[in-house]
């Protein structure tokens, strides 16, 4: 694409208000125009004219909430996720383990005896069948639990007298013997820490493969949610301009000391890659029982764990405060919503336009939802989890369900939403997320999941655009097609706002543009 462009005959969602043009003005990378009919202005006569033939164009995706440097490390790894009996899973670790040299570590992604057809919870003895002897880390499809095998644990040092480290647990036979199940964190860290990193080779052809797969799907930015590591590498990157995508960061908050002893504040960093608040835990997960609840899973296994009090969050949120970095905090259970925002309540005030997340907010009690909007907490969402959990959460949750994803009355009290994935939890894929989000059920399947909180395509869509800006404090000059914006759009097959909700997953993605430059197009598309 050359530098000075016309986009003209399209359906161009500007997201400013509902207003809807036909054309677009590009130069050097930047928005100088919108309207209809500026093929016939004469300033702009001389711009190279890109007739879309009535296609639609939208800002581009940003996901909200995203691993992406660990997803594209996943790339390399095997991948159990679409597999669904322990069977299965086995012998693709048998086969991919094949592949490797005898002290090569195995690691893995996905595997979830949720979704086996018959419940079947996996331990180390298993695993040591088809590992030849290697050392095993398989995480789990929500990543709050790793299944590890006897190799595994003898390199950590657990065994039967290893305590449960606090906020997690590691699941034990009935002598007491780790049964290679560690769930949360603290408990499966011991061994993750012990597998060789990859080397920067690696990690940069994973990053460009996961960058394509990114441009394929018109994500344009993403929110990144990267352990301690990973940090450091997009750092790297973007010192040389290497990111790919816009990128906010929310570093660990392992890294909040280091971060103090740099002065990184708010919104440090270049047009690329900017720090954009501390990312923490309050519980587990729903798929691992360890979500925070106010009431037992069901079959009485508990209440789920707290990951972080809320005293530490109070404290974490008032470090994190001195720097203007808001906190990015993961809670999943009603009960851990609830911790989070009384600590929140507490916590120093931020100057605008910094603001705290509540990062899946997957169940929550009503009565809460009001004090999200009195503190102006963003919900940060991811609309594909709610098909994916319908059987776990009316297993586990039961009639309690009612109150998980409720998008419909977070958007009527005026709360903010902001959509992302949890790659590689779900795939990045924003449109599968708005189909998500508009109708609550999986693909080809009439289970809707309470109806009544689905939402439109065009507020799905704001919340993979706008959303994301205003999380991130952007909102002035990103997730908008406008005069004064970067260049970055896609261009789809059909017209997301008016299309059956059940074609919304057929939608393709044929330009995807970041600062004016082409990242991506279908053949059938000329840029």
């Amino acid at each position: 694409m050359k530098t000075k462009i016309l986009i003209s005959n399209a359906r161009i969602y500007t997201m400013m208000e509902g207003l809807t043009v036909d054309s677009m003005v590009i130069e050097q990378g930047k928005i100088i125009a919108i309207g209809n009919n500026l093929e016939r202005v004469n300033s702009f006569r001389k711009y190279d004219n890109i007739d879309l033939r009535g296609r639609t164009v939208v800002p581009g995706f940003v996901d909200a909430h995203t691993h992406f440097v660990y997803f594209a490390l996943s790339l390399g790894r095997v991948w159990l996720q679409e597999l669904d009996t322990l069977n299965a899973c086995l012998e693709e670790i048998r086969r991919f383990s094949r592949k490797l040299n005898k002290s090569d570590w195995v690691v893995g992604e996905g595997y979830s005896p949720d979704r086996f057809r018959h419940r079947v919870e996996p331990d180390r003895y298993m695993l040591d069948k088809v590992t030849g002897g290697r050392p095993a880390f398989i995480y789990s499809k929500d990543q709050h639990t790793a299944w590890v095998n006897t190799r595994a644990l003898e390199i950590a040092g657990i065994s039967k007298n290893t305590r449960d480290p606090e906020g997690a647990e590691i699941v034990r036979l009935l002598d007491g013997t780790p049964s290679g199940i560690l769930r949360e964190m603290a408990a499966y860290n011991r061994v993750r820490n012990c597998i060789p990193p990859p080397s920067k080779e690696h990690t940069n052809r994973c990053y460009r493969n996961a960058l394509q797969i990114a441009y394929r799907k018109g994500v344009t930015g993403v929110h990144s949610f990267d352990g301690p590591d990973s940090f450091e590498y997009l750092m790297d990157l973007a010192e040389n301009n290497l990111t790919g995508l816009r990128i906010n960061c929310y570093p660990s908050v392992d890294l909040l000391p280091q971060l103090h002893k740099t002065k990184t504040r708010y919104g440090t960093g270049t047009e690329f890659f900017r720090i954009a608040g501390v990312k923490l835990f309050a519980d587990g997960s729903l798929g691992s029982q360890s979500a925070f609840c106010f009431n037992k899973y069901a079959g009485g296994k508990g209440y789920g764990i707290e990951v972080t009090p809320s005293r530490e969050i109070l404290r974490i949120a008032r470090s994190a405060a001195r720097l203007g970095l808001p906190c990015a905090i993961h809670a999943i259970g009603d009960r851990a919503v609830a911790n989070v925002l009384d600590a929140l309540e507490k916590a120093p005030p931020l100057n605008p336009p910094a603001r705290h997340r509540i990062e899946h907010l997957q169940l929550i009690r009503r009565k809460d939802t009001a004090h999200i909007k009195r503190l102006g907490i963003i919900a940060s969402m991811q609309p594909s989890h709610c098909p994916s959990d319908i059987n776990m959460i009316r297993k586990y949750w039961g009639s309690h369900g009612a109150n998980a994803f409720i998008f419909r009355t977070l958007l009527d009290r005026g709360v903010d939403l902001a959509f992302g994935s949890d790659v590689p939890i779900e795939p990045l894929d924003p449109i599968a997320g708005i189909a998500a989000a508009v109708r609550r059920a999986r693909p080809g399947k009439r289970d809707v999941f309470y109806p009544k909180e689905r939402i439109t395509a065009v507020e799905a869509l704001h919340s993979f655009t706008v959303g994301p800006a205003v999380a991130s404090g952007q909102a002035h000059c990103r997730g908008r097609l406008f005069p004064g914006y970067p260049a970055d759009f896609v261009v789809l097959s059909d017209d997301i706002t008016h299309i059956a909700a059940s074609k919304i997953y057929d939608i393709k993605v044929l330009g995807t543009v970041i600062d004016g430059k082409i990242k991506y197009h279908h053949k059938s598309l000329s840029l």
